[in-house]
């Protein structure tokens, strides 16, 4: 039988819980909608102070460099000392960059075949994307990143969603896998809580939400990781992870994102095809 301490425990996880992924959702959707304002304060200086004071280890190094790196280079297109269109250019390209290196990891660390080639697949996906930034947007400074149709970008982002979740528990513990599951929820939620901005909100920001949530939980989980690993534990969702790792589910999974991906490009194809075009490195005058 449970004591009242053990249900008042298992609350309390739901509701930090909860409140950490409203918190990561507004904090997501205001950097995107004011990369130099809310960019600096929420994600480069405590990215800053988390390399300097937490020493992470190598790997983790890498990683919230690379991310902060991204996020500076924002806060210069913000400011128009190149052209903002040029950052998102590469944002695309460091999108594949980034699903190709966790899927190498999934590959050849933990040999994860199934979620590899979902990897390879959401990587190759990424051309359904164009992304555009907003220089006539009503208010903010932004970039949306979507297909030529919404289901496109739905779908994709469904895809990514399926296969980062499952990288995730191949890498992390089920308590970091838990606050992983509010990183993956905050940029859906932030879609569904901007779509009253028609063209300029919507699905059409899950791209720029997913990159500020992923910066904000790469200085997060560092410099705190301790805590999210005690004060996150539970039971059942550690069932559930392992549950998840079973080949039939990843086989699923695979399945469900080839479908989605393959979807995805013939409905591109279908509607106007696939096309890049290389912007000009001078921010346009106005």
């Amino acid at each position: 039988m449970q004591t009242a301490n053990q249900k008042v425990g298992k609350a309390d996880i739901y509701i930090k819980w909860i409140m950490f992924t409203a918190a990561i959702t507004g904090l997501a959707i205001l950097t995107a909608f004011y990369p130099i304002e809310a960019n600096i304060p929420i994600v480069v200086i405590p990215s800053i102070l988390v390399l300097i004071l937490a020493k992470p280890v190598f790997f983790e190094k890498l990683k919230l460099t690379t991310l902060l790196t991204m996020r500076i280079a924002i806060i210069l297109a913000a400011f128009r000392l190149f052209n903002p269109q040029v950052y998102v250019d590469v944002i695309m390209l460091m999108l594949i960059v980034n699903i190709l290196e966790a899927t190498l990891t999934d590959l050849l660390r933990y040999k994860k075949y199934f979620n590899a080639i979902s990897g390879f697949a959401v990587a190759i996906g990424v051309v359904v994307l164009r992304g555009i930034w907003q220089f006539d947007a009503p208010f903010g400074d932004y970039y949306l990143a979507k297909g030529a149709l919404p289901i496109i970008t739905i779908m994709y982002a469904i895809a990514y969603t399926i296969w980062n979740w499952i990288f995730v528990t191949n890498e992390f513990s089920p308590s970091v896998a838990l606050m992983h599951v509010g990183f993956l929820l905050a940029p859906l939620l932030g879609c569904l809580c901007t779509i009253g901005l028609g063209a300029y909100g919507g699905i059409g920001m899950w791209l720029l939400l997913r990159a500020n949530s992923l910066s904000i939980g790469g200085w997060m989980q560092i410099g705190a990781k301790d805590w999210f690993e005690r004060e996150y534990y539970n039971q059942k969702f550690d069932k559930f992870v392992q549950w998840t790792k079973q080949t039939p589910v990843q086989i699923i999974c695979m399945i469900i994102n080839l479908v989605l991906i393959g979807a995805c490009i013939v409905l591109m194809m279908q509607n106007g095809g696939i096309t890049f075009t290389f912007a000009p490195l001078a921010a346009p005058t106005v």
